[in-house]
């Protein structure tokens, strides 16, 4: 029985701490904003999210983590900007709170 009670208690106890760990999991770092823009610029060589499809070339796919920064935290979204050094041009990025891309401009004015 004391086994049984204790196998109930630790399922019990198990569940509220998935439930605490997991109360804001939609909500995502400025790391995971970085890396979310990270891997969307190379898709902007060839789709369309928010440039016209092939508006960036084939040297944007050649950035680095080193690339991409944190620009502004906002309530709602982060500001990442991707700086190709090769043709000296810089994107901005805004990334909602749950990891989707909201827009992508050549300037940061959202």
């Amino acid at each position: 029985m004391k086994i049984l009670t204790r196998a109930v208690l630790f399922i019990a106890l198990l569940g509220q701490g998935n439930a605490f760990a997991h109360s804001n999991h939609n909500v995502i770092s400025g790391q995971t904003a970085l890396s979310v823009a990270s891997k969307s610029v190379k898709q902007l060589t060839f789709k369309d999210l928010g440039f016209e499809v092939g508006k960036l070339d084939a040297s944007w796919k050649a950035l680095k983590d080193s690339h991409f920064s944190v620009v502004d935290v906002l309530e709602d979204s982060f500001i990442i900007s991707a700086k190709n050094i090769a043709s000296e041009n810089t994107i901005f990025f805004r990334i909602a709170n749950n990891g989707k891309i909201l827009n992508v401009k050549n300037n940061n004015e959202f």
